[in-house]
């Protein structure tokens, strides 16, 4: 009889687990001179949280909220994919539930391979139509630089098809500046680009349908960490700058408007905010963005896998 019973633990432990949906948020205080509610620049915070407690919240690298399922999905450098549960009260973000995660997996339904499983850029199809189970997860891939659609729970259903540019590796500054950021926009299909380019200045995006444009970093080692489509066809870019341990972390998020007539142009930015942690802000490494209703956004931080590093979710209104 034990080892009947020990048997189903351990199918059990191997199957894709609801985890009870654990909390598995803490309160965070982002800001030595600002609180929960208060405006800041051109964004209002609405709360923050570090992610504790499941080893499944390490290096979560995007976000994407699925109005249809009422699910917020995550991917990590590890190739997994994450489903879980903003807790709001008084429109303030007080908590989060990790509902239950999934590996990635490849074509013949294997886990993927450890050189292809750094999923850094996550955005949405058919997320919010009204019909429930049929949303397409598009995930950008750094390393071997891909852009696949997924199931919710992981199963890979087609590549999606890029400008071939993107396969090369002279456009990246290195093998680790990858296709961080990914968008879905109304009318140029999905964006992304480089983190970094290898040539100095400015960053190119590429769309979907072919066309480019070119972001100028805001901060000196500016990379392009995340990107998220508005339905009016504005674009959100985030941005991480780092230079040195002796130097400030800086991430910064700005608005453009890619257009036809401004292809292979420079996007014309505005600053919408800017976290220095050299002026009082604890911010960590965000590079995940995502719209959660409205005007109001998730921006999630990668912990890199370190005990001395944290998880940390921003909720924020732009005003």
């Amino acid at each position: 009889m034990f080892r009947l019973l020990l048997l189903v633990h351990l199918t059990f432990l191997l199957l894709p687990q609801p985890s009870g949906a654990q909390e598995v948020g803490r309160p965070l205080p982002l800001s030595d001179r600002l609180a929960t509610g208060d405006d800041y620049m051109g964004i209002r915070l609405l709360g923050a949280l570090s992610l504790q407690g499941r080893e499944a919240l390490a290096e979560l690298s995007d976000l994407a909220w699925d109005e249809d399922e009422g699910i917020l999905y995550s991917v990590t450098d590890r190739g997994r994919l994450l489903h879980l549960l903003p807790v709001i009260e008084q429109d303030r973000l007080v908590n989060i539930r990790l509902l239950r995660h999934f590996d990635l997996l490849d074509e013949t339904g294997k886990k993927l391979r450890k050189s292809e499983r750094d999923a850094e850029g996550l955005a949405l199809e058919q997320s919010d139509n009204g019909v429930a189970g049929d949303s397409l997860l598009a995930v950008s891939f750094e390393g071997h630089n891909r852009v696949a659609l997924y199931s919710a729970e992981g199963e890979f259903r087609r590549s999606v098809k890029m400008p071939k540019v993107l396969r090369d590796p002279k456009l990246y500054k290195s093998g680790n500046k990858g296709l961080e950021a990914l968008a879905r926009h109304r009318e140029f299909g999905y964006i992304t680009g480089p983190e970094m380019a290898k040539e100095r200045g400015a960053i190119p995006l590429f769309s979907q349908t072919g066309q480019r444009w070119y972001y100028r970093p805001l901060e000196p080692n500016g990379a392009v960490v995340a990107l998220e489509a508005l339905d009016d066809g504005t674009l959100l870019i985030l941005e991480r700058a780092f230079s040195s341990i002796f130097e400030p972390l800086v991430i910064s998020l700005s608005s453009s408007r890619p257009t036809k007539a401004n292809t292979d142009s420079a996007l014309e930015t505005r600053l919408l905010a800017r976290f220095d942690n050299s002026q009082g802000w604890r911010t960590q490494n965000f590079e995940g963005l995502t719209r959660y209703r409205g005007n109001r956004f998730f921006m999630v931080s990668d912990d890199g896998g370190e005990s001395f590093l944290q998880t940390q979710l921003l909720y924020f209104e732009i005003r």
